[in-house]
């Protein structure tokens, strides 16, 4: 007889297999044969995790139009009450684990059937008795001269230990390895340098990595907050923390650059180190570089620290009027578009332009009817960036696809407005910030979360402006390109 399953809503929604397809085809083509439906419904995870003494039982609910059995791969390990039942009523079922002695974890799995079809695979892993712990393992922190610590493991098994970062100047004087309880002492050599860190890491009998121990070797410490500045355009005082246990100095890699000085240049132990920045008047990021060095004491190497040190130009703005040549560069995408005296005037309509890349936009409506609800939308691909002001309601309507959730702000219809878009680098997604008459009001960066938008921070976007109801004319656009910090 072909049987196949039908399942319905209710306990468990069970994914149809190609199995299942195979047996429909089977049954149309023998048309003298009944065709028989099984509904098996059951309410069960795909996996249980279970403790090795003393497991929590695993519950299941089961229920079939025919005769149904749950058994498991592994009898000997577990009980199930009950096993098997009837056609047309739900059971209770109670799966009982037996305490897993051995050091391993053990994998069972329980199957439930009914007719001969299987409905559900469940897998069970049952934890070994197997542990490995340490004591007396944090802080650890060596002599500059040279010295050791002994740290404990706790085991039940066959364990390891070997040095994995620092090997050059820290062993495993004793304990490389192990049965059952034991300890593993770590021992440096002397430090004529740079106060160093190194990684001690104990392994399992199955030499899997179950535990990493850090340990610190005093030294000379010279340790800037920031290796890379970047500073505004402007005249300031930029600070860096410091941390030190040694007399240090600050001085210029290159002592011809003038645009930047410290008022002092000796250090004892942390302390904030002040960089004076007079304004960049140019067109471009200037850069420098200049070292933090520790002072020479007789047996010790000293230590020095490089920065690198940028300061930004001012960026300057590039305006766009509505002329014969931006009205060659746009195209009328739908309504009715305008150039005239420098203006766009869009009624119900909108032009397009492609190759925006990231940096400031403004774009500047000089006047508007009352109907109006202006167009800015900046796609990539099918994704978009939406600014509308809607002149009847006085309030902008910002959004992007897929759909974000936004703050919107009140304007006055009956005074021109600049309304801006700011798309800046933000680990590599672009930064969306919504700019009205100067002020931002509301930002996003596109990396996907929250089931916004992903766009990357190099992208370029097609542009469509102008107005989907009423007349909205523009009278300049402009773009302010990025920083361009040479990284």
């Amino acid at each position: 007889m072909n049987s196949i399953f039908r399942t319905f809503p209710g306990l468990h929604t069970l994914q149809v297999l190609s199995a299942a397809a195979a047996v429909v085809l089977s049954a149309c083509n023998n048309d003298d044969q009944p065709m028989k439906w099984v509904d098996l419904r059951y309410i069960a995870d795909d996996n249980y995790t279970l403790d090795a003494a003393n497991p929590q039982p695993i519950k299941l609910q089961v229920k079939s139009t025919d005769p149904w059995v749950v058994f498991s791969q592994h009898a000997d390990w577990c009980s199930i009450t009950p096993a098997e039942g009837g056609p047309d009523e739900l059971f209770d079922v109670t799966v009982t684990y037996k305490d897993n002695t051995g050091l391993d974890d053990r994998i069972d799995t329980l199957i439930i059937q009914s007719d001969y079809w299987i409905g559900k695979w469940v897998q069970v892993v049952q934890q070994g008795t197997a542990y490995l712990t340490l004591e007396n393992d944090k802080d650890i922190l060596l002599a500059q001269t040279g010295s050791s610590h002994t740290f404990r493991v706790l085991s039940n098994q066959d364990w390891s230990a070997s040095v994995t970062e620092g090997s050059e100047w820290l062993s495993i004087s004793s304990g490389s390895e192990g049965t059952l309880n034991g300890e593993v002492t770590v021992a440096a050599i002397e430090n004529k340098g740079e106060k160093r860190y190194g990684v001690v890491t104990v392994f399992d009998r199955h030499d899997t990595a179950v535990a990493t121990v850090s340990v610190t070797q005093d030294g000379v410490q010279l340790d800037p907050a920031e290796t890379l500045v970047k500073a505004d355009y402007t005249a300031q005082e930029y600070r860096i923390q410091v941390t030190s246990n040694a007399e240090w100095t600050v001085a210029k890699d290159n002592e011809d650059i003038e645009w930047y000085s410290f008022p002092t240049t000796e250090f004892n132990g942390s302390q904030e180190l002040v960089i004076r920045l007079d304004e960049n008047t140019g067109s471009a990021v200037r850069s420098a570089t200049f070292t933090l060095s520790t002072k020479v004491v007789e047996g010790i190497t000293p230590v020095t620290k490089q920065i690198t040190l940028k300061q930004a130009n001012n960026p300057t703005p590039v305006r766009y009027e509505f002329d014969d040549v931006e009205k060659g560069k746009w195209a009328v995408n739908n309504g009715t578009v305008t150039f005239a005296d420098g203006d766009a005037t869009c009624t119900a309509g909108r032009i397009t332009r492609d190759g925006f890349a990231p940096g400031y936009y403004t774009f500047r409506i000089k006047s508007w009817s009352t109907d109006a609800m202006s167009v800015i939308f900046f796609t990539y691909g099918s994704t978009e960036i939406r600014w509308h002001t809607n002149a009847g309601s006085g309030m902008t309507d910002i959004s992007t696809t897929p759909w974000l959730n936004t703050s919107n702000v009140a304007f006055d219809p009956a005074q021109p407005h600049s309304l801006g878009l700011n798309l800046t680098d933000e680990n590599g997604y672009m930064k969306i910030e919504w700019i009205l008459d100067g002020q931002t009001f509301y930002s996003h960066i596109a990396d996907g979360r929250d089931n916004g938008p992903t766009i990357s921070a190099s992208a370029q976007a097609f542009v469509y402006l102008g107005s989907s109801s009423g007349t909205v004319v523009y009278d300049w656009w402009e773009y302010t390109a990025p920083i361009d910090w040479g990284d």
